[in-house]
């Protein structure tokens, strides 16, 4: 009996002594391969498909640079801010008009009644001619040239304005594409990192459900007690609803990183490798260097530079608009009639110095606006400067304590793994309890999850740290 009880019990431990312990750092089930069917032989927006880069029916496997590179090239706010500085660069060349000539050509042609006179112009006595069912026809063909010669620097004030302004928006586009990806890699992170959470919690279900027929056998036994087999019955139940949960999330994140890249194609999904982007295993520079590369690179300080010296011009043309305007005007015309082409054409030309003496007080407004709008912009940048330092720093010390944390729960998951090993063992001999095996497999799915998150929360840091320092790699 005792021989038969002990076959039993071996058997019982068998499955559990098979079942391969998650790896530690990544996961159980993350080193398994990927699907490789035929590539896609198109993408939205971007041609020729890297051979990194796998395709399922429906799905689209992409590292997270790929991702960053659809983004950037059909991203709807990638498209607007470049619509912004065109339309910026576009007002500059209104704002030169002034300074070119133009030319107005005009041509008439019209019919009314003659008005009735002598049809001899010398004798008043002769019979009328003309009246009103009398028709004549009247031409005519102008042409007028205008330029404005000098207006003491009131278009060239309003020109350098426009410039600064283009040149922000140009500058604008970068902060833009930064945004954008920054968005996609912290999209993209998050899809990585429910992944991996999805294997953590399929390995728990495995290990649960494992658990569930090793009591089964004990109970079948008659060597532990029947109530064992409904709490293993509920643990693996409530791991279930944990996978559930885990995979609903990951649906989520997938659909915010399309909406971060931008993707337009609706028959095919985005979906991330599941292996992490790797971190920089250096650690990051001092705050001052920091601060001296940002304040170098980033667009938002270029841009605000740009808009303190459009506030300075358009300052400069409020003041401007007072002063005298020399202009030139030149014209030729043509108005031959009915009966009538003889006349020669005429012209006229001639210069005129215009001043605006009393203006209700408006360019005196216009120069406390100009005043203000300058205040805003110089407060602005320096806003920027200040934030700037405070993003540095908090991105610099986020990762310096991810990194510890990544280190800590690798060391908290080996422990843990090596903890259920006992457990199990302990179990399977018949010497240790239900519960103390339910705490075993908790402390290796939380220990698990929390190194997911750490990891996470590590590559998010470096990626908030690249947005400020204005890196593009």
């Amino acid at each position: 009996m005792k021989s038969i009880l002990a076959l039993l019990l071996l058997l019982a431990a068998f499955p559990a002594a098979a079942q391969p312990a998650p790896g530690a750092g990544s996961g159980a089930g993350s080193d398994q391969p990927l699907p490789n069917p035929e590539q896609p032989s198109w993408l939205p927006g971007v041609q020729d498909v890297t051979a990194a880069e796998t395709a399922t029916p429906g799905k689209l496997t992409i590292t997270m640079q790929r991702a960053v590179e659809i983004a950037m090239r059909q991203n709807p706010t990638a498209r607007q801010a470049r619509a912004t500085a065109e339309a910026a660069a576009g007002r500059v060349d209104l704002a030169k008009i002034p300074e070119r000539p133009t030319l107005s050509v005009a041509g008439t042609l019209g019919a009314g009644n003659k008005i009735p006179r002598p049809c001899d112009a010398l004798d008043p006595n002769s019979p009328t001619c003309g009246g009103f069912f009398t028709t004549q026809e009247s031409t005519g063909l102008s042409a007028t040239a205008t330029w404005r010669i000098y207006d003491f620097g009131l278009t060239r004030a309003n020109v350098n304005a426009a410039q600064a302004n283009a040149e922000a928006a140009s500058a604008g586009i970068g902060t833009t594409g930064l945004d954008i990806r920054t968005n996609v890699e912290l999209a993209y992170l998050e899809a990585v990192a429910r992944g991996r959470l999805i294997l953590v919690a399929q390995a728990t279900v495995k290990s649960e459900e494992a658990h569930l027929d090793q009591a089964k056998r004990f109970v079948a036994a008659q060597a532990h007690d029947p109530i064992e087999v409904q709490q293993a019955q509920a643990r693996a139940a409530n791991a279930r609803s944990a996978l559930a949960q885990a995979q609903s999330n990951e649906a989520v994140a997938l659909a915010n990183l399309r909406a971060a890249i931008g993707w337009l194609d609706p028959t095919r999904a985005p979906a991330v490798d599941p292996s992490w982007p790797t971190p920089s295993e250096q650690e990051p520079p001092d705050l001052a260097g920091l601060v001296d590369n940002a304040r170098k690179n980033r667009p938002e300080i270029v841009a605000a530079d740009k808009q303190i010296a459009a506030a300075d011009a358009s300052l400069t043309a409020a003041h401007a608009e007072r002063r005298p305007i020399l202009s030139a005007q030149a014209g030729t015309a043509w108005n031959p009639g009915t009966g009538d082409w003889s006349p020669q054409p005429t012209w006229q030309a001639g210069l005129t110095l215009s001043w605006l003496a009393w203006d209700a007080g408006r360019s005196r407004a216009d120069v406390r606006v100009a005043n203000a709008n300058r205040e805003s912009a110089i407060a602005s940048r320096d806003a920027l400067l200040v934030s700037l330092t405070s993003a540095l720093e908090s991105a610099r010390a986020q990762i310096v304590s991810n990194r510890a944390n990544v280190q800590a729960s690798n060391e908290a998951v080996a422990a843990a793994q090596a903890e259920l090993k006992l457990a199990e063992a302990r179990y399977a001999q018949g010497l240790g309890s239900q519960i103390e095996l339910a705490d075993a497999q908790t402390a290796v799915t939380t220990a698990e999850g929390n190194l997911v998150q750490a990891e996470w929360q590590l590559a998010d840091a470096w990626a908030s740290l690249r947005r400020a320092t204005a890196q593009t790699q």
